[in-house]
């Protein structure tokens, strides 16, 4: 199972209510909302493709700026 920790960079004034939709989607853990729109978090998927997928959608999101990979693992089950 991946494991990533990404960083999305958003509008400042957006940061808390994307961090809410982000928080809402399976396999996503929001850690928590920094200064000048930067969230972070965590995103686990069943398979890469899963995590690819998820982390893209991210993008669509109105407000976000980026997402930047921080950390990325494959955990044993």
């Amino acid at each position: 199972m991946p494991v990533s920790g990404v960083v999305v960079t958003c509008m400042a004034a957006s940061a808390e209510n994307i961090a809410q939709q982000l928080a809402e989607l399976n396999g996503v853990e929001v850690h928590g909302v920094l200064p000048g729109g930067r969230i972070v978090a965590v995103v686990e998927a069943d398979t890469v493709d899963d995590e690819v997928a998820l982390v893209t959608g991210f993008e669509e999101i109105e407000g976000v700026v980026s997402v930047q990979l921080a950390y990325h693992n494959f955990e044993q089950l």
